[in-house]
């Protein structure tokens, strides 16, 4: 089983407003509203992928009951461990005019009692062979420390975790991961790191096996202890990167599931199925979706090419 951890899902909500300008008074043509979080998306193409897959993450007013319903109808195959937060869930509001304008709520911060929650159901639920993905941001203030419980419940399992965050939380919580997963400017904003390699260097250092590192239309690099490798995606392929690296966490899950050992070939086999994944969720009009035919055609042309052994000093 895959399970997901949203530590701050949002009610995402796009209004197309033609002719926005700012300071004026504009009509909203379209309104749509979609359960947002990096963990809820990453449930979501797992299951289009073909795994088990359960979402869990605190929900709480009326955008969280939103955010609940909206997901129970998209993804009905996907169990969900929902946690009741006195807080009520975040809002993110894109504008869509001939350029898209997002505007993200920071959420707030809910009591410690709630990740205490958080880590009392996945230490109920989680076993050796599962896979634990815990994603996207913090809400308000809270820092990786405030959701120590999780880690540890995901790690006593014997699950194998990723980790796909930003910040100073990318840093502090990667000694619980197997597995990291952030893009480029992630890397260098959490570690300092001028480069990607020095990046990646310093948080195998902190004890993951395998760290992944998204770079957009550039394809994707994948560091283990001693080696790297790229995969490119395909740049005849655009579209809507948003959600892309969602479905490169899923796609990178459903190799964990019941590794015993990681191995290289497991590595190999993951990134290109994380290239080919994203690619095909690119193709998509919003996150958490995939399109099969695209993944299949770029994953059957994806080969990893090995780079420079990385420094061992």
């Amino acid at each position: 089983m895959i399970y997901t951890v949203t530590p701050n899902p949002a009610l995402d909500i796009t209004w197309g407003v033609p002719g926005w300008e700012r300071g004026s008074t504009t009509r909203v043509t379209d309104i749509m509203e979609s359960p947002g979080g990096k963990g809820l998306n990453v449930a979501r193409v797992a299951d289009q992928l073909g795994a088990d897959a359960c979402a869990l993450g605190p929900l709480g007013g009326a955008t969280g009951e939103r955010v609940r319903e909206l997901f129970a109808s998209l993804a009905p195959r996907v169990q969900t461990r929902w946690i009741a937060s006195p807080v009520p869930t975040r809002r993110s509001v894109a504008l869509v005019d001939e350029q898209v304008s997002i505007f993200n709520e920071a959420g707030q911060a809910p009591p410690r009692e709630v990740w205490s929650r958080c880590a009392e159901s996945l230490a109920s639920v989680l076993a050796p062979g599962d896979v634990c993905a815990i994603c996207g941001s913090l809400p308000g203030d809270s820092r990786a420390s405030d959701i120590t419980p999780i880690f540890e419940a995901a790690k006593a399992s014997g699950a194998r975790i990723i980790l796909d965050t930003s910040g100073t939380a990318l840093v502090d919580a990667a000694s619980y991961a197997d597995v990291l997963k952030p893009n480029e400017h992630e890397l260098r904003a959490a570690t300092g790191c001028s480069t990607i390699d020095e990046g990646a260097r310093m948080l195998l250092g902190r004890g993951a096996a395998w760290v992944f590192v998204s770079r957009g239309a550039d394809g994707m690099d994948l560091y283990t202890h001693g080696r790297s490798w790229h995969a490119s995606s395909d740049p005849t392929i655009t579209g809507n990167p948003t959600g892309a690296g969602d479905a490169a966490v899923a796609a990178i899950a459903t190799h964990l599931e019941w590794r015993v050992v990681l191995t290289e070939k497991d590595s190999l086999m993951a990134l290109a199925d994380a290239v080919a994944t994203s690619t095909a969720a690119v193709v998509r009009p919003t996150a958490g979706e995939i399109d099969m035919s695209v993944r299949a055609s770029v994953l059957q042309s994806t080969a990893p090419v090995r780079l420079s052994p990385l420094p061992t000093h």
